[in-house]
């Protein structure tokens, strides 16, 4: 693990060099599963997603254990049952927006983007596509996006007596708030 945060960290400044880096300082990932029987619903604040501006790179790495129910009974089945955080501790996402060359970062905007790339939770890998709104504004990039994830295509298994309680399908937000990195 030290040594994929070290290569992270050197591959980070090295592409601080020749490309325009951003970083968040703030990031909320949500995700909300609506069932017959239940709502639920949790929030993530550990996610900092990072982002080459000139080549349209985008990735994010979130702790599981990062996501926070309002119930611990909740938490706790959703660690240990269901996505097994000792297991598999991060979902990752790394993709590339589509058409990065038509968005002007130099100047304050709104675009609706497309990012095509991988994501990985659960020990699965998927290729997926996320749309969503990138605003510029100032020195900033504001990234607003939500999407559905299949647990089933991430091998996390809902027991059929809870197919009730749980959706096959679950909606992630995204909102974050991204700044240029100063090394």
């Amino acid at each position: 693990m030290k040594k994929i945060v070290l290569l992270s960290a050197a591959v980070l400044f090295t592409l601080a060099s020749k490309a325009q880096i951003y970083m968040a300082k703030t990031s909320e990932i949500t995700f909300f599963s609506e069932a017959r029987l239940e709502n639920i619903d949790a929030k993530n604040t550990t996610g900092k997603p990072v982002m080459d501006a000139k080549s349209g790179r985008f990735s994010v790495k979130v702790s599981m254990k990062g996501f926070k129910f309002k119930s611990g009974l909740m938490e706790e089945h959703f660690n240990e049952t269901y996505v097994e955080s000792d297991k598999f501790p991060y979902a990752v996402f790394e993709g590339k927006i589509k058409d990065n060359d038509k968005i002007d970062y130099t100047k304050d905007g709104v675009y609706d983007v497309v990012v095509e790339g991988k994501m990985t939770m659960h020990g699965e890998t998927k290729d997926v596509t996320v749309t969503g709104k990138l605003t510029i504004k100032g020195t900033q990039i504001l990234i607003d996006s939500k999407f559905k994830i299949k647990l089933a295509d991430y091998k996390v298994i809902v027991p059929s007596g809870k197919l009730a309680n749980i959706a096959e399908t679950v909606d992630v937000t995204i909102k974050s708030t991204l700044d240029p990195f100063k090394k």
